[in-house]
């Protein structure tokens, strides 16, 4: 199979985004990312490029002239394993569903990495960090897919395994329906609200327009998901520059801060509208008409996202439930909202909010994974 290496070739570039939109073209599930952030991704000037000791190989695969698969290598100097291994990825993956061309660009992509770059451990599908995007879906195909929720063609977990990767991690979404069911569920941890007000906590917005709330959030975020795998430390302007893309999503009363009594924050529970269908509407072009279309449809989002959801690890320490006085706090603001369902977003097995859904664990729908594969010296 014909693969082109390149590193920065708008034109390359170009014809990725393009196998992108064709690959899915009828595919009514698929949320169309927007060509221009899409494409900046590959431009010398992206933040990851810039770093220092970063490098990356991109691999597009062509079949009488048309692409059929695309994949690229990464390094990010920053990332590795909880044993102190470095850690190499490859992403962008997009193929045909055929054996012979996911083969080729894997094994062209993990090549590369170890012949290059000397690294004995890939994870993917993962671009640049985990503060991108990352993971496979491996179940729930036949459900609407949510904003900012990972998604591929059903084939692609078995295009992995079929190449040596194995699975690393998984992570779960579950949908909580009926607004009687959903309050129903929130009051089991009003306690831990009504405790936390009395601990001096009050739960105000994080206003993600404000340089101060974005600071706390920054500090807040990474100490509580210091253990999360992959994690990568960022400096403010970087985190920053990552969270803007969310940020224009946000509403206020739906990014929620626990605020001690000295004005540090403790926590946090960030959700969104789902604007799925309001993104599909764009067509991956924001163009003024693109935009009406997408706030058009924007308006009668029915259903949220639970976003992110974390505690510092003073707090976790402390054992009083503020994580579960969060939840309380970030579902009773959707509720009072008016939505009618809530998707609780891609948590880990591991994570300390998994059991506030146990009575999910047998019977969720949406499953996604993080693949490794581990090659000899």
């Amino acid at each position: 199979m014909p693969l082109t290496a390149y590193t920065f070739d708008p034109a390359l570039a170009q014809r990725f985004a393009d196998f992108c939109f064709t690959l899915y073209r009828n595919d009514s599930n698929w949320i169309p990312p927007l060509r221009r952030r899409l494409l900046a991704q590959f431009r010398p000037d992206f933040t990851f490029h810039q770093a220092p000791g970063n490098a990356h190989q991109n691999f597009l695969a062509t079949a009488n002239g048309k692409a059929v698969g695309h994949i690229t290598a990464m390094v990010n100097r920053r990332l590795c394993d909880n044993d102190g291994v470095a850690v190499g990825t490859v992403g962008f993956f997009e193929c045909i569903d055929e054996p012979a061309v996911a083969t080729d660009l894997l094994a062209a992509a993990t090549d590369w990495l170890r012949a290059h770059q000397g690294l004995r451990r890939v994870w993917g599908p993962m671009q640049f960090d985990v503060w991108h995007g990352y993971r496979l879906m491996t179940r729930g195909f036949d459900t609407p897919i949510f904003f900012g929720e990972p998604y591929n063609r059903r084939y692609y977990p078995t295009q992995f395994a079929q190449n040596g990767f194995t699975v690393r991690k998984r992570w779960h979404s579950v949908e909580l329906g009926g607004t009687v069911a959903i309050r129903q569920r929130t009051d089991r941890w009003e306690e831990d609200y009504t405790r936390a007000l009395h601990d001096g906590y009050r739960f105000a917005p994080i206003d993600v327009r404000d340089l101060a709330h974005v600071r706390a959030l920054h500090t807040a975020v990474e100490d509580s998901y210091r253990a999360f795998l992959g994690l990568t430390r960022l400096d403010f302007d970087e985190f920053r520059a990552i969270f803007a893309a969310y940020a224009e999503a946000l509403d206020p009363r739906f990014a929620i801060g626990a605020w001690d009594s000295r004005g540090a924050l403790g926590g946090f529970a960030i959700s969104y509208p789902d604007y799925g269908q309001a993104l599909r509407a764009m067509r991956g072009r924001d163009s003024l008409l693109a935009k009406l279309r997408f706030y058009l449809r924007a308006r009668t989002a029915r259903r949220a996202v639970f976003f992110m959801l974390g505690i510092t690890a003073a707090e976790s320490a402390r054992r009083r439930g503020l994580g579960r006085a969060l939840f309380y706090a970030g579902l009773r603001a959707l509720l009072a909202a008016g939505f009618e369902s809530i998707v609780v977003a891609l948590l880990a097995e591991d994570s300390p909010a998994w059991p506030f859904l146990s009575d999910y664990q047998t019977q969720t729908r949406k499953e996604y994974a993080l693949y490794e594969a581990n090659f000899d010296a």
